[in-house]
């Protein structure tokens, strides 16, 4: 083979090996170039991730409800019988104590009660006096027979007679007595019914000017909500004129769903928030819980018994309630986001060196936006918070 021929092969040779190297070159650099695309993607910023560790939760059911006024601090106030009212000393607003006046009524049914109540008093006492006489006058004989008996001047049958006659002045007055004292007590018992006082009943044995009216007074401390009457108006026995509500305690009536009925107790604790005072939230504990299950929202009412002593919060407010279940106790929790349910497990997507990790995780109790991971994630590990939606359908469509 000639020089010339030689030199020819080497050379193209020379040229092969030169072109393969520069494409092994371009290789590299692409992928250098895809690898920077994946990095600072719009995907991979828009994935945040957590560190999981582990620090003190309590666990709490999450309701909605409704701010009650407990039944023993609402009262409706009305007369016992027809009256006309001629004073008025409380209006809407009006906050008013135990015992305080109300109003002033006039019925002429007050008068004949208090007339009633009056003569009673004299009849127990002339009852009194009458028999306190009688029986003195039985006593003084039969000490004056019994001591001529026994000086052999009266006969036997004669100091029988006697003994007979002050026990039947006795038994007399006793009877007497009980009888007047049975019908004063009555008349006293109509008049309190009619609303007097005990105060004002005492005082009618110094001032018998009867008149004829009487006083509604609260049964509780509290704020008058609303009034039906004007003066000059008549109002029957069925009529309610004043309604007072103490809300210095509310209650709150919360919907729990019958799947967490299992976790509430009686006394715990409560935390209530309401829209109209959103920075402040009030304590209370559980005091019922509903034995019916409602069948249209599959939920049972839980009441809770919140102090309320500067009313901020009002009757028929709404209110959102957690009920705390579990007392603090130290667990791994993630935000309630990183939290998915696929298939019907719930899941979440760690971080690692080669990308997310899906894993599928037991949950366990919430409190607030967090929730506990009892099992399928460690301390220190990052889960994603953000963006692991766009995970779950990648991971969906590489199957």
């Amino acid at each position: 083979m000639s020089s010339t021929r030689i030199k020819q092969i080497v050379l193209l040779g020379a040229l092969l090996v030169s072109a393969a190297c520069s494409k092994a070159v371009d290789n590299r650099s692409a992928q250098a170039t895809a690898a920077a695309a994946s990095t600072s993607s719009p995907q991979n910023q828009a994935i945040e991730t957590e560190t999981a560790q582990e620090a003190p939760m309590a666990g709490t059911i999450l309701a909605t409800g409704t701010i009650l006024v407990p039944e023993n601090r609402l009262a409706a106030i009305g007369p016992v019988h027809e009256g006309r009212i001629v004073h008025l000393y409380a209006g809407q607003g009006s906050r008013v104590k135990k015992g305080q006046k109300l109003a002033d009524l006039e019925s002429a049914d007050i008068d004949e009660a208090k007339s009633a109540y009056l003569k009673a008093i004299a009849d127990y006492d002339n009852a009194r006096k009458t028999s306190q006489a009688e029986v003195r006058l039985a006593q003084a004989t039969f000490d004056r027979t019994k001591l001529l008996y026994e000086k052999t001047i009266a006969a036997q049958k004669t100091f029988q007679s006697a003994e007979h006659d002050l026990e039947v002045a006795k038994a007399v007055a006793e009877s007497s007595v009980a009888s007047t004292k049975a019908a004063l007590a009555a008349a006293r018992r109509k008049l309190l019914i009619l609303g007097m006082t005990a105060s004002d009943i005492v005082g009618l044995r110094d001032d018998q000017d009867l008149g004829a009216l009487f006083s509604l007074t609260s049964p509780i401390d509290g704020v008058v909500v609303e009034r039906t009457a004007t003066i000059g108006a008549t109002v029957g026995a069925d009529a309610s004129v004043f309604k007072i509500i103490d809300i210095s305690s509310v209650w709150i009536a919360a919907n729990v769903f019958e799947k967490d009925l299992s976790r509430v107790k009686l006394g715990q604790g409560a935390r209530v928030s309401v829209p109209a005072v959103p920075d402040t939230v009030f304590s209370g504990k559980v005091i019922f819980i509903s034995s019916v299950v409602d069948p249209e929202t599959r939920t049972v009412k839980v009441r809770t018994e919140v102090p309320n002593r500067d009313g901020k919060l009002k009757p028929d407010m709404f209110a959102n309630v957690q009920i705390v279940t579990d007392v603090d106790r130290s667990t791994i929790s993630v935000p309630q986001s990183a939290v998915l349910s696929d298939n019907g497990q719930s899941i979440i997507f760690v971080a690692n060196a080669g990308g997310y990790e899906k894993r599928v995780v037991t949950v366990g109790i919430q409190s607030g936006d967090r929730v506990e991971i009892r099992d399928g994630v460690k301390a220190g590990e990052k889960v994603v918070v953000k963006g692991n939606y766009l995970l779950l359908e990648q991971s969906k469509g590489a199957k």
